[in-house]
């Protein structure tokens, strides 16, 4: 059933948007509503959970509404037809491509999987994920301009993305996971040691996660994995619908208390916002930069090196927010570009759909991983932190999300870690 309404939905989108774009997102955004009601209903998937939570947010309703009302962002001015045409096309291929994933899936379909329960820590591996929070928060004080001063404020000296990585997004990240982990554990072994941990905890990650200095991108990544393990497997509508009030509600609140408001800037919401300005920013770069050459993997590479110096950045010729048609069309060149539009331009509607279907199989994989007999706390950090680094990994660019994303994955790791071997043995029932 839920098959069938997509691949209905997508075959109606793009034939409305042969006439109109707007249909064409307007259908876009009932079949990613439909696709989070149905798996919602069979408490399903998490992964394609968010996935259409995020096509609800930023790429359905936004560019219609944008589109109506004649919304333009950063200077391009108003866009023709074709652009948010062509835009709404690729994003059709990626979404095709992530179905497919599912579609070429050999696996019979079950029932829905139990909810995953971590195992509780014993006093050591309490101990020791504190340790660590703890020795994560104090590198935060090393460059204190990074950690604790409103974002929207221009620091006396230039911070390399070296420096970004290693003294804020990822000393950051450990200490929200830290949390996360001893929160969760708290919640099943209710003892006064669990417990106090976990509140040092939350103290210490209130202040490091302060949403006056600290990028959204870190506190999605960061937080979002203790919602979807207290929701994600009994409550999945409620989780829907609060990333989707998170995101589209309280996110651009936010980043006017932390940035455009030291500016002058109004708050801006949802849908017509520049947080919300994806489709719009991929719709003027095939307008203004018609005729690309095929990059052949070299634009995805050129983005996922984003943590090398800027001399040793892999083809800097292929970063499409360098281009000439940016700089003279854009008022602002840190623009965000979402990954399969990067594909696209390396290989066409074929790189879009390929891409889904990559990442469509990647997260079957972690899924899988996840509800194999009983789950490692890595495993278990791994796919949450996952989970919620897709979002920010969809709005892009990939040159923004992979610092965040990687800090994530090495946090769960290394929290995961720590609690392995601290965590009880699974033992089977065999009467």
């Amino acid at each position: 059933m839920r098959a069938l309404c997509f691949w209905f939905g997508a075959a109606s989108a793009m034939l409305a948007a042969l006439v109109d774009p707007v249909r064409g997102y307007q259908i876009v955004f009932l079949v990613a509503l439909s696709q989070v009601l149905l798996v919602a209903q069979s408490r399903g998937n998490i992964f394609l959970l968010i996935h259409y939570v995020a096509i609800l947010i930023y790429f359905s309703l936004a560019p219609a509404a944008q589109i109506v009302t004649d919304t333009s962002f950063w200077n391009v001015g108003l866009l023709d037809i074709a652009s948010h045409q062509q835009a709404l096309t690729i994003l059709l291929a990626y979404l095709v491509g992530v179905e497919l994933a599912a579609l070429l899936t050999l696996q019979p379909a079950t029932q829905a999987p139990a909810p995953v329960r971590a195992q509780p820590l014993d006093n050591t591996a309490i101990a020791l994920i504190t340790l660590a929070t703890l020795v994560a928060f104090g590198l935060l004080f090393v460059k204190p301009s990074l950690n604790f001063v409103a974002r929207g404020v221009v620091g006396d000296e230039d911070s390399r993305p070296i420096e970004l990585v290693f003294f804020s997004a990822l000393p950051k990240t450990v200490v929200l996971v830290g949390f996360v982990a001893l929160a969760i554990n708290a919640l099943h072994q209710r003892t006064w040691q669990a417990i106090g941990a976990a509140l040092v905890l939350a103290a210490a990650a209130a202040a490091a996660g302060n949403p006056v200095n600290t990028a959204r991108q870190i506190m999605l990544i960061g937080l979002l994995p203790l919602v979807i393990y207290l929701l994600g497997w009994r409550h999945q509508l409620l989780l829907a619908g609060l990333i989707f009030g998170a995101v589209a509600g309280i996110g651009p609140v936010l980043n006017f208390f932390s940035r455009d408001g030291l500016y002058g800037v109004d708050i801006a919401a949802f849908p017509t916002g520049p947080d919300f300005d994806a489709m719009f920013i991929v719709a003027g770069l095939l307008e203004r930069a018609p005729d690309v050459d095929w990059g052949y993997g070299r634009y995805l590479l050129s983005a996922l090196s984003f943590m090398l110096p800027r001399d040793l950045k892999l083809f800097p010729d292929f970063d499409p927010l360098l281009w000439s048609a940016v700089g003279a069309n854009f008022s602002q060149s840190n623009v965000s570009l979402p990954p399969f539009v990067t594909a696209f331009l390396d290989f066409g509607l074929a790189g879009s759909l390929l891409l889904g279907l990559a990442i469509g199989k990647v997260f079957q994989r972690v899924e899988r991983a996840l509800y194999a007999g009983s789950p490692t706390p890595v495993v278990i950090l791994g796919a949450l932190v996952l989970c919620s680094a897709y979002i920010p990994f969809l709005r892009g660019p990939i040159m923004g999300w992979g610092p965040f994303a990687t800090s994530g994955i090495l946090a769960a790791l290394l929290i995961g870690r720590l609690a392995m071997p601290a965590a009880r043995p699974h033992v089977r029932n065999l009467t």
